[in-house]
């Protein structure tokens, strides 16, 4: 069944306009977007000087519009493209007329995600002194809360951050103590390992030439004949 059920918060700037422009000073308006219950979804624009206007849409009046829209697919993508609207740059607030007792009684938020596309109209009444005094300080709360969320949000992001830097940091400087550092490879060698390599170092004795030896005069045997002869 369709519902508001997980609708984030939507805020946003607008610039009122108006057809008779000399009918006092047009001030910027915030609005906000919330789902009051999981069937509803509100929406609350002001000046906070002049007053703030009103409508709750139910999920069959939104189904309703989503036909006069002439948007297709499904219910959450229809509901995607409205918010994808109320946060671009294409949202205007028309003003009806203004009259000296009452003021501006209703206007109109328009919406579209891109110039061209399919535009969301929301209808708006003027609410209630006391009403709309709630609804102000609702939407400055609320509009604090999220900043709140997004600032602590960013806060850990930060953190993580900086806790990478410092990791690769740490790890490129062991990796150069590494390098620096001289091999350690000959003293994880086996005792035969160690003979071996001793033994190849060992320099040869140098030969000594033929020719500067000193020769031994050996006793020559005669015969006694040869004695007597």
């Amino acid at each position: 069944m369709a519902s508001f059920e997980g609708f984030e918060p939507v805020f946003g700037e607008v610039v009122p306009e108006r057809s008779d422009p000399g009918s006092g000073l047009l001030r910027r308006c915030l609005f906000h977007v919330y789902a009051s219950d999981s069937l509803h979804l509100t929406v609350h624009v002001t000046d906070f000087i002049s007053g703030a206007w009103e409508t709750i849409l139910s999920v069959s009046q939104l189904d309703d519009m989503r036909d006069s829209v002439g948007i297709g697919g499904s219910w959450s993508e229809f509901l995607d493209y409205t918010v994808a609207s109320l946060k671009s740059e294409n949202v205007k607030l028309l003003l009806g007329d203004h009259s000296i007792s009452k003021g501006v009684e209703s206007a109109r938020l328009v919406s579209q995600k891109a110039k061209g596309m399919p535009r969301i109209v929301v209808p708006l009444t003027k609410m209630a002194e006391s009403s709309a005094s709630e609804a102000m300080a609702t939407l400055s709360l609320e509009l604090f809360k999220s900043f709140k969320r997004k600032q602590h949000l960013q806060g850990e992001t930060s953190t993580s951050a900086a806790a990478n830097d410092e990791k690769d940091k740490m790890d490129s400087t062991h990796n150069q103590l590494d390098v620096m550092a001289p091999s350690t490879d000959h003293r994880q060698d086996s005792p035969a390992k160690q003979s071996a390599r001793e033994a190849n170092t060992i320099k040869p004795s140098k030969r000594v030439p033929a020719h500067r030896r000193t020769r031994k005069r050996g006793a020559l045997l005669q015969d006694s004949d040869e004695e007597d002869g």
